[in-house]
């Protein structure tokens, strides 16, 4: 079993929903034909270097993997059949992967990303009362500090300077 990545960039004029079974069509491929899908991102949509298919802007999306050689040529014909896609890149990672050490490393990084989604929530109330309680005082701090920075700035600029 290998490790692939995949980018798959979509027209922008694609709706959300439409744009979103796609992508869950390729995750089904993965997960059909033997796959393991370790990462799935939306990079979401930005400007090409270049136009593809006179787009100028398309939206990304990113798909880390294992499989085998099959299962790339299957997910890149469907990519190719599919009229939504503008441009598709496959690249293998690595040649050999032990699937019980993948498992495991999408299990800590779905425990990391619980961690830190609960230190967020928790760590939102806090942050904006605070906010609310140091507004005050830098609003009097920076209101001085910009009336220096002004006379300095007069001072520092000669008439005869070009």
């Amino acid at each position: 079993m290998r490790r692939y990545e995949t980018t798959i960039i979509v027209r922008p004029s694609v709706s959300q929903e439409e744009r979103q079974a796609f992508f869950d069509k390729v995750i089904a491929l993965i997960s059909s034909s033997g796959g393991l899908l370790i990462r799935f991102e939306e990079w979401g949509q930005r400007r090409l270097a270049y136009e593809i298919k006179k787009e100028t802007r398309g939206y990304y999306g990113f798909f880390e993997f294992c499989g085998d050689g099959p299962l790339v040529k299957e997910i890149e014909r469907n990519v190719r059949l599919d009229d939504r896609s503008l441009k598709y890149m496959t690249i293998c990672t690595s040649q050999e992967v032990d699937k019980e050490a993948v498992k495991a490393e999408i299990e800590a990084a779905k425990s990391k990303e619980t961690e830190a989604e609960t230190v967020a929530e928790e760590e939102t109330p806090a942050s904006s009362a605070e906010a609310g309680t140091t507004e005050t005082p830098s609003e009097e701090t920076s209101s001085a500090p910009s009336d220096s920075v002004e006379t300095s700035e007069k001072e520092a600029t000669p008439n005869d300077s070009i």
